[in-house]
């Protein structure tokens, strides 16, 4: 009863955001201070961890390292925004928990953002990352690519371009509430959009045209397009309560499709990115503990494809 009045409060709360202070109209710049702002309220165990900024060749990064590491697997994380907003700073809370719960070091990356830095930058970012922990002397199968909402879509944008260009690909993939299509064009989505306290139709139109202006189709700009086969197995989480439910049912339709291992797991009434209210939501808890579970099974055996875990 307690955890419903909570999500119930969260949602609250984004719903008084938007009404007050929200403007598809606003410049980029304004998005981003607004992140900060409010991820800078969320608490995390800082005295478990260590951090260690540093840049790979002008890429700002930073290692987030548990105090007592279990294993040598790394993950490397990227964050979300619409591709116009979101940091290492911003997301330093949700993977200071994933990381501790792993009991690995995770890697963040400030990739360039829209509208300043257009597609491919993102894309090219990430490649740089996975390519400097390959150099650091992890194996292929020692890293995780994971992300949330656009992070989520750049985690495939990612997996796809390691293919193409013949890299070994990672362990596993995360992708949290992945943004699979820029434009939006599922007709299902206006179903969702009463449910969702904050974002909208008009947003995601508008942000994907600032990342991608040329490219809304290109499948390394909108995975939803692209060809699958070959990946490595995902974890594709997702709420009911959020805009980007179906482009998380288009994703695992195409692993469906293209025969990719894959675990969905869907969380009743919780809204997009719910992972970031870890330890004020139970059900954020539980899919942190899901992320740890799902890589070090896929570590261990090999992921069936439909494979779904339960959720208690």
């Amino acid at each position: 009863m307690l955890n419903r009045f909570k999500n119930k409060l969260v949602k609250f709360f984004f719903r008084v955001t938007k009404y007050l202070i929200f403007h598809h109209d606003y410049q980029a710049e304004h998005y981003r201070k607004g992140m900060e702002w409010f991820t800078s309220f969320l608490g995390y165990p800082k005295n478990r961890m260590e951090y260690l900024p540093f840049d790979i060749e002008g890429l700002p990064a930073e290692f987030a390292i548990p105090n007592t590491l279990t294993n040598t697997r790394v993950m490397l994380y990227l964050h979300g925004g619409g591709y116009a907003m979101g940091s290492i700073k911003s997301h330093r809370a949700m993977v200071t928990r994933i990381a501790l719960a792993m009991g690995s070091k995770v890697l963040s990356i400030d990739y360039r953002l829209a509208p300043e830095n257009t597609f491919p930058a993102a894309v090219e970012d990430a490649v740089k990352a996975y390519n400097y922990l390959r150099s650091e002397g992890y194996a292929a199968k020692e890293i995780i690519i994971a992300g949330d909402s656009a992070g989520g879509g750049l985690t495939v944008c990612t997996l796809l371009r390691l293919k193409e260009i013949g890299v070994d690909l990672p362990l596993a993939g995360v992708c949290l509430s992945p943004w699979m299509d820029l434009e939006g064009s599922d007709p299902r989505i206006k179903e969702k959009q009463a449910e969702d306290p904050f974002i909208d139709l008009e947003s995601i139109q508008i942000w994907g045209k600032r990342y991608a202006p040329n490219d809304l189709h290109n499948p390394l700009a909108s995975p939803k397009y692209g060809n699958l086969t070959g990946l490595c197995p995902l974890l594709i989480q997702v709420g009911t309560s959020e805009i980007l439910y179906f482009d998380s049912l288009t994703l695992k339709a195409n692993c469906e499709r293209d025969g990719v291992p894959y675990v969905f797991e869907e969380y009743p009434e919780m809204i997009h990115v719910f992972q970031t209210f870890g330890g004020f939501l139970r059900e954020a808890d539980e899919a942190i503990q899901h992320i740890s579970t799902f890589i070090s099974r896929t570590a261990e055996t090999t992921i069936p494809v439909n494979k779904q875990y339960e959720i208690n």
